[in-house]
């Protein structure tokens, strides 16, 4: 693996490590300078789901110093959150990326373009300049980690791709890792017993939040089957991503609306992903580096993560203003017959037709427009989407009403073409009799 590569790809896995055993410490506060190992073993579920994703990530950075930074990060209580650079007002070239400078500015970051031997790799110094590295690696050469579910057994770049869903971990499984070291520059071989996790149920179930109070205006509160390792909140949105440290035992965090409104942002995106993590680590700081790199520092002090996680996680999206948000649901409450009128009233099998359930059996105007839509009809029913749909529906239910089925036209003005062919083709052809009342004054 080029070592460029190892170290960006190496940041996600690397900022799951966490400091000592206290499960009251956060991980993040520890800023020491060291060659950084880390294995993790990851469980994701969906709530209501029984698919388990399963996940192994190993990494090894000969130098935390280019990562440690605190770059974008504000503090919130016990959560952090991370914003990314901004460079929308810089101009960036074709090709460029965002990133940080020294001074934590957003700057436009050029690629390396230069054409260097197969044995080499272009490299961009600390002053932008770009030049040709020799291709050096950083590992610690073939992994094994034994006591799981599932094989695992990686080379150098490590690329691991589970062969069927499950976690790759029983809760509180004894685990083994064992490397044979590097044959260039790395960690030094080890053989080390470690711990799993146990697995996180989310209490109640992530999928009954209710819409309403995830963009509401309060504070959110989560829960949790109580476990006694770490537990983190995490949400991302278009705004930023944040990492709340959350007390295990206690089975419940509240997650500040302050924090969430830095994570939706400002650009009116009203969506994010939330999960809840429960993670153990166990660290070991005794482990020994080898070999050098013409890139990059190799420290001596090396630190080796061992991390097991269960997430659940969910991702949600605020309704929009002709939806109702019913429990972690939006819904049309003219329409949706599971919840005509208001969140939770049933139809039973009934049409529901501007928020009220349809009583009437037989050649009603409910059952005589649902075969029009299919047959005389179904032409004009398929070009009434959008604007339209919401106008049709909206007409229907003032049975009549001139007054009320203006309101609905200056509502959804977009729509008014193609509900006039529809509601032509109903009202003066299909269902004339049926719909009589709905149609009136057409």
């Amino acid at each position: 693996m080029r070592h460029s590569k190892l170290v960006a790809s190496s940041l996600l896995a690397f900022a799951f490590a966490c400091a000592g055993t206290s499960t009251t410490v956060d991980p993040f506060t520890d800023l020491t300078v060291r060659a950084q190992g880390t294995i993790a073993l990851g469980a994701t579920h969906a709530p209501g789901s029984s698919t388990v994703t399963p996940s192994v990530s190993i990494s090894f950075i000969p130098d935390t110093t280019t990562i440690l930074t605190s770059c974008g990060e504000t503090t919130t209580d016990t959560c952090v959150v991370t914003q990314a650079p901004d460079c929308t007002s810089l101009s960036c070239a074709t090709g460029d990326s965002c990133g940080w400078d020294a001074s934590c500015n957003a700057t436009c970051v050029a690629p390396c373009t230069l054409t260097c031997p197969s044995d080499q790799q272009c490299t961009i110094a600390g002053d932008g300049s770009s030049s040709c590295q020799p291709t050096q690696t950083f590992d610690a050469g073939p992994i094994a980690i034994s006591g799981t579910t599932m094989s695992v057994a990686v080379y150098p770049p490590y690329a691991w791709k589970a062969a069927d869903d499950g976690s790759p971990f029983a809760p509180g499984a004894d685990l083994h890792a064992q490397a044979t070291g590097p044959t260039d520059a790395g960690f030094s071989s080890f053989n080390i017993d470690f711990h799993a996790t146990t697995f996180l149920e989310a209490s109640p179930s992530l999928d009954q939040l209710a819409l309403s109070d995830v963009f509401g205006s309060s504070d959110l509160t989560l829960g949790w089957v109580p476990g006694s390792d770490r537990v983190y909140v995490l949400a991302t949105g278009a705004g930023a991503s944040a990492r709340c440290l959350a007390q295990d035992a206690s089975g419940t965090f509240t997650l500040p609306r302050s924090v969430i409104s830095q994570v939706l942002g400002s650009q009116g995106v009203n969506a994010l992903t939330l999960s809840l993590e429960r993670l153990r680590l166990e660290r070991h700081q005794d482990l020994k580096t080898v070999g050098s790199l013409a890139t990059a520092t190799v420290q001596s002090k090396a630190w080796l993560d061992l991390i097991t996680t269960s997430t659940e996680s969910i991702a949600l999206q605020a309704c929009q203003t002709s939806q109702t948000s019913c429990g972690s649901k939006c819904v049309d409450t003219q329409t949706d017959a599971d919840n005509c009128g208001s969140c939770g009233n049933s139809c039973n099998g009934k049409a529901c037709v501007g928020g009220m359930c349809q009583t009437s059996t037989g050649n009603s105007c409910t059952t005589c427009q649902a075969s029009a839509d299919g047959a005389t009809c179904s032409s004009s029913y398929t070009s009434c989407t959008g604007d339209c749909k919401s106008l049709l529906t909206c007409a229907m239910a003032c049975n009549g009403d001139t007054t009320c089925q203006s309101n609905c036209l200056s509502q959804y003005p977009d729509g008014e073409s193609a509900f006039e062919d529809y509601f032509t083709c109903l009202c003066d052809t299909a269902c004339s009799s049926e719909c009589s009342t709905q149609c009136g004054g057409q």
